[in-house]
């Protein structure tokens, strides 16, 4: 997808009282205002349509970075990146004929690919959780799938925003799909998009609590609630115990099962046997350092999982930089929270009140942190473990207040 962007700012300065984000969307070709062109923010409950003369205006709107979205039938989507808090013109904002539509470029689309992988994006974009089984996709024929040449890479787009219910926290999700992808070799997930939260509306008081305190329940030990918790230094106030995570391949080489033993002369006094077995050197490194506490690996595990027995403070996951905190760290880092117990069924050994906990790995360096506690390039952290397993199923606008 290819975004261009044109704003220019209206004159005279108009100063808000509250976070409002207003102004015009114009198509490119021939400046016409585009009437009932859809603009919201991006992860929130905040949209509009324009009006007859292509006006909008978002009232209330979350403070931080935002990723404001405008689409209307036939033109390129764009999102534009601004900061409300210092916003202080309306926009004048212009979209470009779909050049792809034009041009009518297809990509090849398998056949029954809903047959043969759907449930695979079910479980990678909806999530395995006991709140995930609530979410139920409205419009799954709007997903198509495409495969790569050597066809280890699956990629699965949308003709039109997915529609999702999630009935354990009263929202309907409409998520602009821009691109989803399956490595099947690394088994790696990766999508980005576009989601407009609606709340679902109820006259049963019942079912309003329960959504009430669903919501809070998957804020609290949520990425968002850990970022946050992390840049106003409250782990410890909020639940959190943190250490540094090692993970190394496994490097075996073979011994005799019954080794030779020698007197202290030199002699023989026990031949090794002929019969070897297998010895993990990383094992037997990382097990002699006190310091190191092993995490439990599945046998069939090409690595070896240990931790740091020390554990972090804040200051060793972020530096600040002009009042702006960065994540930043080199290993991987393990997460617990004592606020809440693991499902069963993501336990080890099926063990019961347990912690949750969750594996942040950086792929790329220095990710700013809003101070809402959403990342900036959320596609730049990599989670495992329950963060991992957490989709739509715990999915909660920005502007949500616990």
């Amino acid at each position: 997808m290819r975004f261009g962007l044109l704003i220019a700012l209206f004159f005279p300065l108009f100063v808000f009282s509250q976070r409002n984000i207003e102004g015009k969307v114009l198509g490119a070709d021939d400046r016409k205002p585009l009437i009932f062109a859809n603009v919201f923010i991006s992860n929130s409950t905040k949209s509009q349509q324009t009006d007859d003369k292509g006006n909008f205006k978002l009232m209330n709107v979350p403070a931080g970075v935002l990723d404001l979205v405008v689409s209307y039938v036939g033109y390129e989507k764009l999102s534009i990146r601004i900061k409300a808090d210092t916003l202080r013109k309306p926009l004048l904002i212009f979209l470009s004929p779909d050049a792809v539509a034009l041009q009518g470029v297809t990509i090849k689309r398998l056949r029954l690919g809903f047959e043969k992988y759907g449930q695979l994006f079910l479980d990678n974009f909806m999530g395995r959780t006991e709140f995930s089984k609530s979410c139920f996709l409205k419009n799954p024929k709007a997903l198509w799938f495409s495969l790569n040449e050597d066809e280890s890479e699956l990629t699965i787009r949308a003709d039109e925003p997915l529609i999702i219910e999630n009935d354990a926290l009263g929202y309907i999700i409409k998520y602009d799909l821009v691109e989803f992808k399956y490595n099947f070799s690394q088994g790696y997930v990766s999508y980005y998009g576009y989601p407009l939260f609606e709340e679902i509306v109820t006259k049963n008081e019942k079912k309003q609590h329960k959504w009430l305190v669903n919501r809070q329940k998957a804020y609290y030990g949520s990425p968002q609630h850990f970022f946050k918790s992390t840049i106003n230094h409250e782990w410890e106030r909020m639940g959190y115990s943190v250490y540094t995570m090692y993970k190394e391949e496994k490097r075996f080489f073979m011994v005799p099962v019954i080794p030779e033993i020698k007197d202290s002369l030199g002699n023989v006094i026990q031949r090794a046997s002929k019969q070897k077995k297998e010895i993990d050197s990383t094992e037997i490194i990382m097990s002699a350092n006190p310091w190191m506490h092993k995490l439990y690996t599945p046998r069939q595990s090409p690595y070896v999982k240990y931790l740091h027995r020390l554990p972090l403070d804040e200051n060793c996951i972020i530096e600040v930089k002009d009042h702006i905190p960065y994540l930043n760290f080199e290993r991987q880092i393990y997460v617990f929270y004592d606020g809440e117990c693991e499902e069963p069924q993501f336990a080890e050994y099926g063990k019961k009140d347990i912690p949750q906990n969750s594996i942040i790995t950086l792929l790329e360096p220095h990710i700013p942190i809003d101070p809402s506690g959403y990342l900036a390039d959320p596609l730049a952290v990599l989670f495992e473990g329950r963060w991992g397993y957490e989709k739509m199923g715990e999915f909660l606008p920005i502007d949500y207040q616990p």
